[in-house]
C-alpha cells in the first residue's frame, strides 16, 4: 500500500469585512504601528492619547462605517475607519463620547497647562468641532464624509486599500454622502500618489493665506477630496 500523502497547506486569503467588538485591540495596534513617525517616536501617553482621537471614536460611534482588512484568519492588519456624515458624527461625539473620555479620567487641559504635545493631543480630543473646519463650509456642503487608512506594512501593496476605498466609498454614496474628504501629512509623498491614483483632488481653496501659493494645502497638512 502506497505511503499517504503530505497534507498540501493553502495560504489564507485577505479579505474585506465590517468591524467587529472583538477587532478593537487588533485594531489600535494597527493605529499605533502606522501613526507618524512624530507620533510614534514620541514617549507615551502621547500614541495612547492619539488612539482616542484617530482610532476609538470611530470604532464606538460608527462601527457600522468601519472596514476591516482580515488576514483570512480573522485577524485585523488594516482598516479604513470613516463616516458618510461627519457633522452626524461631530454630534455624537459631543453628547457620547466626551462623556465617555470623563469616565476613563482623561479631560481637557487646564488654561495654562503647557502645551506640549500630549496636552495638545488632551485638547484636540475635547475640540471635535475641529472636523467642521468652519473657516472653510463649503468643504462639509461638498464633501461631507471623512476617512482614515491605515495597513500593516507587510500587506501594504497588494490592493488592498484601494479595495477599501472603494468600498468605504459605494457604502458612503449609499448613505447620501456627495463627496469624501481627508486630511493628510504634506510630507507623505508616497500616500499622496495613492490618493491621486484613487481620484482625490486637492481641496479648491487656498489654506494658508497664500503662503504655500498652493490650494489645499496649509503649513503641515494637504486636503483632499474627491466626489462620490
Amino acid at each position: 500500500m502506497d505511503g499517504i500523502p503530505a497534507q498540501t497547506q493553502t495560504q489564507a486569503t485577505p479579505f474585506i469585512r465590517l468591524y467587529q467588538d472583538s477587532d478593537q485591540d487588533a485594531m489600535v495596534h494597527i493605529f499605533r504601528e502606522t501613526a507618524a513617525p512624530d507620533l510614534r517616536d514620541a514617549a507615551d501617553p502621547v500614541l495612547h492619547y492619539a488612539s482616542y482621537i484617530w482610532c476609538r471614536p470611530y470604532l464606538m460611534l460608527q462601527p457600522d462605517a468601519c472596514l476591516v482588512l482580515d488576514d483570512g484568519t480573522g485577524h485585523a492588519v488594516g482598516y479604513l475607519l470613516g463616516v458618510p456624515h461627519t457633522p452626524s458624527f461631530v454630534e455624537r461625539y459631543e453628547r457620547t463620547y466626551i462623556p465617555f473620555l470623563q469616565t476613563l479620567g482623561l479631560d481637557k487641559p487646564e488654561p495654562g497647562h503647557p502645551t506640549d504635545l500630549p496636552n495638545a493631543l488632551r485638547q484636540i480630543m475635547f475640540t471635535p468641532r475641529g472636523m467642521l473646519h468652519d473657516e472653510h463650509p463649503e468643504l462639509l456642503r461638498q464633501w461631507p464624509a471623512h476617512l482614515h487608512i491605515d495597513i500593516l506594512p507587510p500587506f501594504q501593496k497588494h490592493g488592498y486599500g484601494r479595495q477599501l476605498m472603494e468600498q468605504f466609498c459605494e457604502r458612503a454614496s449609499a448613505s447620501g454622502a456627495r463627496g469624501v474628504h481627508l486630511l493628510m501629512a504634506a510630507s507623505n509623498e508616497q500616500a499622496g500618489k495613492f490618493y491621486d491614483r484613487l481620484g482625490f483632488l486637492r481641496f479648491p481653496a487656498v489654506l494658508d493665506d497664500g503662503a504655500s501659493g498652493e490650494k489645499g494645502r496649509d503649513p503641515d497638512t494637504i486636503w483632499l477630496v474627491k466626489n462620490l
